[in-house]
């Protein structure tokens, strides 16, 4: 990092910004150090992003480096969206996988996580807080810290160190990050902190540096012939094994191929060549057992294993490796082996264990049918491959380690329980037994054992110690009661919370923790809510052992029994007392300016949105102005910015004595201020109400016995004429206070009333819609979706189209948002859905009944008649399924009021209709729309499928789409799917329901009817 960056971005986080370069340490610590739930990122304008605590926590939970760069997380809009009211800055600490603190530059701790508290061997933050690494660690680890923190305080950089935690060799490795903290001036105020275990890192890189010696030993002392063959050149490369298997000297380490060929028996040649060429077509490797030529003479059988390890750009053969071994001796005694095979093939066959034999490499050479009947595998089939084949990704390891001390000949046997694929896609436990098989060398020529089928074991212990483990180590607090309410159970959190031990609460009635500020109704409602629906939820204040009282959110469940009485209660209990205050602090801070205790923008636009409610409900007028005042920098410079605050509270106080109840003063920043004027009946009235205004900041103020004087511009506009937009009404009233400053200051200045014709313009567009419909100029046409996996037609999608008499068919984009968010765009949606509804009926008539999905707006759906008009269009058509019609929403529609959409949802799946999120992906409220909206759909927006062939980024989005559609069950279905390699990759990804050009391009109903039925007859 250069220092013109490393300054850049150390400005940045004292001011509450991030640089792009800027790592995920860098966000953290501008987070705590300012108590803030998101940050920006980049500089002002339309590229300038959020960064919310919660992504930032999630990144760290999910492992990501505290060096990451913020750039490559999910970044929002808006601070709004990417804030979040329920994760607080405790929140945010205590949920970090790893042990966080912040020093002051005293050295006390301010700010430690609960990881960190256990970690210094104590229970609760307010014990560790304000203590140095004196009071709380040895004198030399003390003194190591305190250096460290005056380094990166004196530097001004973050450190990162790797070490171990004592000197014990088997104590963890621990990854630790420190950077320094500014304060508003810059200056360095202490330093804040992350260590996060690296142990199971440290170990895996101390592993693989092992197995690569053990594989280089492995390689020079194995007992068989080693070749190594380049396609290109034709040259054949051996080990001395090899020469020495067959009495040839070093010159035979590396030849040509023919030369090989020339040693094989001339009736094995034509085989050999067939299994080489069979791999070198894709087959797979081969194993060959042929004869060559001793340099004696005689001919030494030999079996031949080989495989291709290397392919071109153009996807041919390049290289290919192998070994062969001296197999003379095994042939000899294969009628040997025969014979005593006959005597045991019997009990071989019965046992329900499975028997097997590998080679050396760990392949089948012997199975017995125990393994079908577990796995459903062919013995035929697995002989030859590896165990390695079977396992579970997650197992092979353990099977290497578990196998290696017969490799490396310590032991002659070993254990372990792994997971083996069946054949039905299912996964099931073994319990793995093998015994080396040796030579009179002692070296390892493979292995012999059992395998045995533990899969129900294996499932009890795991739930056993999983409910265990849940139970006892839950962040939650739990407590398990009798029917009575009799307390039988705790978990550590519940004691920890309360104070409480388990000795002291067993046995002891619930109301044990009642704090006393619920009335009995509550209790009453709450044990209501138990006996009618077996679970309640709520927040409750309760009572500590020490008094001191603390508010949960809480969830109550009854446990039944196969006869359906209630055995136990369950309660999970989440603290929340410091969330509770931090709220109450956050919205006075998110809505009002502290310095002058006024609303700031974010409460000015609900008022704002409250008074244009307020002037179309009484068809009256609302004044929004925008004020500055004038000379007030040169007081500000001059006199000092405690002058100039005491300026401004004065100021606030004359507004705010200005106005009647009802209106609003706001603080926008600075020395600007806002102010809403509600109830005026004229536009004149603004003449007499700001002149007031102006005379009353033009008066002396007085202070610390000097008399100061201010003038103020005041930018003025009108609602409901100038629109209904809080932001464009700020904008066009900050426009008309700078005009009010170029006429001369010291007045205020009315915006241009040409916006009525502006707005009259939009509304003639509007009406020339409206005459489209009523002139049977609007139509459906329809696109199909098709099944990629069958090729079956899997539905259609009414779109609407324009065939304007003028300017020829008009797609969607181009009229439609004319009529958003008026009411004929109601009237349109009816009209839409009614249309597609009476084609899909013609359709059934007509023996194609396929599903139909319509698209549904915002406004739309939100209306209060949404549910009926759907009810009376459906009982209009009683021959169509309404299972065949599904309403597709915009993800960003989802995400308005998600409580009051997913009740509209849950209506209109009762009358059998389903629901899409169409465009999903562009928004960022696709989890919590899968998990709150009761849909059965999900559509990538076409944008993302476009482009995921060449972006790496759009492919990974689109395959976490899925993924995530897979985990909540849900279809889902690609748009834009323009060109066969699109359909062939969404096939890889899992996604087979598409929707495109390169299926179809939408088309009229007569058109789409034929289409269907020679489709049908071509699939």
């Amino acid at each position: 990092m250069t220092s013109d960056h490393a300054n850049r971005e150390t400005s940045d986080c004292v001011t509450g910004r991030l640089s792009p370069g800027s790592s995920l340490l860098d966000a953290l610590t501008c987070l705590l150090a300012h108590g803030l739930d998101s940050v920006a990122v980049g500089d002002d304008g339309p590229a300038q992003r959020f960064l919310g605590a919660h992504t930032v926590l999630c990144a760290l939970q999910a492992g990501l480096p505290a060096t990451t760069p913020v750039s490559g997380l999910a970044l929002a809009d808006s601070a709004a969206a990417a804030g979040s009211p329920s994760l607080g800055v405790a929140t945010l600490i205590n949920g970090l996988p790893m042990r966080m603190w912040l020093k002051g530059r005293d050295g006390r701790y301010l700010i430690v996580n609960r990881s960190f508290v256990g970690f210094c061997g104590h229970a609760l933050p307010q014990t560790v807080v304000g203590k140095t690494d004196l009071d709380l660690f040895p004198q030399a680890v003390a003194d190591a810290e305190r250096a460290e923190d005056a380094r990166v305080m004196r530097d001004g950089q973050p450190l990162c160190r790797v070490d171990r935690l004592g000197d014990d060799p088997a104590a963890g490795w621990f990854e630790t990050f420190k950077t320094p903290v500014r304060g508003p001036d810059g200056e360095v105020i202490g330093t804040v902190g992350m260590a996060c275990d690296v142990s199971e890192r440290v170990r895996e890189q101390r592993a693989a540096q092992r197995s690569r010696k053990q594989l280089a030993d492995v390689l020079a002392t194995i007992g068989e012939g080693i070749w190594d063959r380049n396609l290109v050149t034709g040259r054949i490369s051996h080990n001395r094994r090899w020469c020495a298997m067959l009495g040839l000297d070093d010159r035979w380490l590396n030849h040509g191929a023919a030369d090989l060929n020339a040693l094989i028996h001339p009736e094995d040649r034509e085989r050999v060549s067939a299994a080489v060429a069979g791999c070198l077509a894709g087959g797979g490797a081969y194993v060959a057992e042929y004869r060559l030529c001793h340099a004696d003479g005689h001919w030494l059988w030999v079996r031949d294993r080989g495989d291709v390890v290397d392919y071109g750009k153009d996807g041919q053969p390049r290289r290919m490796v192998g070994s062969i071994a001296d197999i003379s001796a095994m042939r000899s005694t294969t009628q040997a082996l025969l014979e005593s095979q006959s005597r045991y093939q019997q009990v071989f066959d019965s046992v329900r264990e499975v028997i097997f034999q590998t080679d050396a490499r760990g392949r089948w050479q012997l199975l017995n049918p125990a393994w079908t009947e577990i796995t459903g595998h062919g013995v035929d089939e697995a002989i030859g491959h590896s165990f390695l084949d079977y396992l579970h990704p997650d197992d092979r390891d353990a099977r290497r380690e578990a196998l290696r001390p017969l490799v490396e000949r310590t032991q002659d046997y070993c254990s372990a329980t792994l997971r083996v694929k069946c054949r039905d896609g299912s996964f099931r436990w073994l319990d793995l037994y093998a015994r080396a098989i040796v030579d009179a060398d002692n070296a390892l020529v493979g292995t012999s054992g059992t395998l045995n089928d533990v899969t129900a074991r294996v499932a009890a212990e795991d739930y056993l110690r999983l409910t265990a483990s849940v139970f006892r180590y839950a962040h939650e607090s739990i407590i398990i009661t009798d029917p009575e309410a009799r307390i039988l159970e705790v978990n550590d959190s519940f004691c920890a919370l309360t104070g409480y031990t388990r000795e002291e609460v067993v046995g002891q009635h619930s109301r044990l923790l009642r704090s006393g500020l619920h009335d009995a109704a509550y209790y009453e409602a709450m044990w209501s809510a138990l006996l009618r629906d077996g679970v309640w939820q709520g927040e409750t204040w309760s009572r500590k052992k020490s008094g001191e009282f603390y508010a949960q959110l809480g969830n109550i469940s009854a446990v039944r029994n196969e006869a359906g009485q209630t055995t136990h209660y369950v309660g999970l209990f989440t603290d929340i007392t410091d969330m509770k205050e931090n709220q109450r602090q956050l919205e006075h801070l998110a809505y009002h300016d502290v310095l002058t205790q006024l609303p700031n923008r974010s409460l000015l636009a609900d008022r704002m949105r409250m008074a244009l409610a307020q002037a179309e409900r009484n068809g009256t007028l609302a004044a929004v102005a925008y004020l500055d005042l004038d000379g007030f920098k040169p007081v500000n410079d001059s006199l000092g910015h405690h002058v100039g605050d005491r300026l401004l509270v004065e100021i606030a106080r004359r507004l705010q004595g200005s106005t009647r109840a009802g209106d609003t003063v706001a603080r926008m920043g600075g020395d600007e201020f806002a102010l809403i004027y509600n109830g005026l009946e004229h536009a004149d009235e603004c003449e007499q109400v700001f002149d007031r205004l102006l005379a009353s900041i033009s008066a002396p103020i007085a202070v610390d016995g000097r008399e100061l004087c201010v003038t103020a511009s005041i930018g003025v506009t009108l609602c409901p004429l100038d629109g209904s937009d809080p932001e464009r009404l700020l904008a066009h009233a900050d426009q008309a206070m700078y005009l009010a400053k170029q006429a001369g200051r010291n007045r205020f200045h009315l915006f241009d009333p040409e916006r009525d014709r502006r707005l009259r313009a939009h509304r003639d567009a509007q009406i020339r819609v409206e005459s489209a419909l009523s002139g049977g100029e609007l139509e459906l046409h329809y696109q199909p979706k098709v099944d990629a996996l069958t090729n079956a037609l899997s539905g259609v999608e009414a779109l609407i189209r324009w065939k304007h008499p003028e300017l020829g068919l008009r797609l969607p984009g181009e009229f439609l948002p004319t009529v958003s968010e008026s009411r004929f765009e109601i009237d349109l949606g009816k009209w839409v859905l009614a249309t597609a509804v009476a084609q899909l009926d013609t359709w059934c008539a007509a023996g194609l009944s396929t599903r139909m999905s319509v698209n549904i707006s915002a406004r739309h759906l939100a209306h209060p008649d949404f549910v009926p008009h759907l009810r009376s269009v459906l009982d209009a058509h009683p021959g169509v399924d309404p299972g065949l019609l599904q309403l597709e929403v915009l993800e960003s529609t989802t995400m308005t009021d998600l409580s009051g959409i997913a009740r509209i949802m849950a209506a209109c799946n009762e009358l059998g209709v389903s629901f899409a999120i169409d465009d999903f992906g562009t928004g960022f409220g696709a989890m919590s729309s899968l998990r709150r909206l009761p849909v059965r759909s999900i559509k990538i927006d076409r944008s993302i499928i476009h482009n995921m062939l060449d972006d790496a980024d759009d492919l990974a989005t689109v395959q976490s789409m899925i993924g995530l559609a897979a985990a909540f069950r849900r279809e889902v279905i690609a748009e834009g799917v323009e060109t066969p390699r699109h359909r062939q990759a969404l096939l890889k990804l899992g996604c087979h329901l598409v929707q495109g050009h390169g299926i179809a391009r939408p088309m009229p109903a007569a058109r789409m009817q034929r289409w269907m039925r020679a489709y049908a007859t071509r699939h």
